[in-house]
């Protein structure tokens, strides 16, 4: 459907007479272009988080935990090393950023 909404906008014709051409019924052409530019607006930016250490856990249960897991609300997680190199974290989540 993105790519009949991407049509549907470069060209000249209207939504009702769009759909007519393509055999779509107008109100899924509308529903799915309300999805895509939601779903588009809700998670397109990383954000900051800070990372608190829990203070009733000991030191040693601090340092033997080697691995961080960011988890995303549709169930997609990401683990990564504290040892990994940190440059390729962004370019990472870049690329997947259209699987959340």
């Amino acid at each position: 459907m993105q790519v009949h909404i991407a049509q549907w906008q470069a060209g000249s014709l209207s939504q009702a007479e769009y759909c007519k051409e393509h055999g779509i019924k107008p109100h899924i052409l509308s529903y799915y272009k309300k999805k895509l530019s939601s779903s588009a607006n809700q998670s397109s930016q990383l954000v900051p988080v800070q990372l608190l250490a829990d203070e009733s856990a000991s030191a040693n249960a601090i340092s033997s935990y080697n691995a961080l897991r960011l988890t995303h609300a549709n169930g997609f997680s990401l683990e990564i090393n504290p040892h990994a190199d940190m440059t390729y974290l962004k370019p990472l989540l870049e690329l997947l950023r259209p699987v959340s």
